[in-house]
């Protein structure tokens, strides 16, 4: 069962994963909290050091072999229903999911097949509760095997407003899960609800470079990679995130066009998928909601894009995911920040 601590000692980050596994029930109120009244992450991480919670989420049910391993679940066409569980104790107020199907970003319903799809459901913090995800599969075909990454994400509807906060503290982190999803048949060509997309990039771009000597020595330990070297970067997998070629944490006033850039390189073969969040829906990049990439020896993955600010409301949560397409390698999400403009 994929597990999560979060220590109010460690203020801005650190959430600790400890395990994976599957089970599902759903809150009466599903009601999303306003961005304008969520409490103050930073007062209640610091009225008392220690543990502020804990989170479990998985697949409920999941079907095994002969010799106890798990199986695909099947689609069989139409939409298909995931029956999920999550358990969530201490100082949590909501915990929100996003779905990835094959890396793409997946929007889905609860429990009622009349409702609307949205990418982000947002559900009361309690323990021992259930719930189906219902959807329709955004890619696949038949004879098709592919990985569902199930992520959540703490408090996702919560928002600085710049008075009283200006930083996410320890809201916005994730954990993932995964189960494999089995295709006896084609999903439909044409869907049956309104997908919608955010479009803030006036321009973006997707390449490999070489990776330089700089890179690995100067940019990757900027980022946190501190023990890189050009002999190992083929064991691992690193990231960079940059706006204006600027490292944000928090939040950024956005007056004019910034170029942001991405860059992910490591062991060979393996692959990722990115896209990027504006308010928990993803943001349209080329024609696609994300872009796959694959990792090359001695080459970089750069994504390049430039934020329209005319094409921002006075307030965005931002942030990155790389999924990857192996259901195995680590899932990775940037710091949420806040785009924001002055009045």
């Amino acid at each position: 069962m994929r597990k999560q601590l979060i220590m109010g000692s460690l203020l801005c980050c650190l959430l600790v994963s400890l395990a994976a596994c599957g089970n599902y029930a759903i809150p009466d109120d599903l009601s999303q909290p306003s961005q304008t009244t969520q409490p103050n992450p930073f007062e209640e991480a610091e009225d008392e050091a220690g543990f502020l919670g804990m989170l479990t989420h998985q697949a409920a049910s999941p079907a095994f072999s002969e010799s106890n391993e798990r199986l695909p679940f099947v689609y069989d066409g139409g939409e298909f229903q995931l029956a999920y569980q999550y358990s969530v104790t201490g100082k949590l107020d909501t915990i929100g999911f996003l779905l990835f199907l094959d890396g793409k970003p997946q929007p889905y319903k609860v429990d009622d097949t009349t409702a609307e799809y949205e990418y982000c459901h947002s559900f009361v913090a309690a323990e021992e509760q259930s719930f189906s995800f219902i959807f329709e599969p955004v890619t696949g075909n038949a004879g098709d095997t592919l990985t569902l990454t199930v992520v959540s994400i703490t408090n996702p509807d919560f928002q600085p407003d710049m008075k009283a906060t200006s930083s996410y503290g320890w809201y916005h982190k994730t954990l993932d899960s995964s189960v494999e999803l089995e295709f006896n048949t084609d999903p439909p060509a044409v869907h049956s609800g309104d997908w919608p997309v955010q479009e803030i990039f006036a321009q973006s771009e997707v390449r490999e470079e070489k990776v330089t000597a700089q890179y690995v020595e100067t940019e990757l330990p900027k980022h946190g990679w501190g023990d890189v070297t050009m002999d190992t970067l083929d064991s691992g997998l690193y990231y960079t995130f940059s706006y204006d070629g600027d490292i944000v944490y928090d939040n950024l006033c956005i007056s004019d066009p910034v170029t942001l850039r991405y860059t992910m390189c490591g062991t060979a073969g393996k692959r990722y998928s990115i896209a990027f969040f504006l308010d928990n829906q993803p943001v349209k990049i080329d024609e696609s909601t994300s872009c796959s990439v694959t990792m090359s020896k001695g080459g970089v993955m750069e994504i390049e894009a430039i934020i329209d600010p005319e094409k921002l409301g006075q307030f965005n949560t931002f942030y990155c995911v790389a999924v990857p397409l192996d259901g195995v390698s680590p899932f990775f999400k940037s710091n949420s920040i806040l785009l924001y403009k002055e009045n």
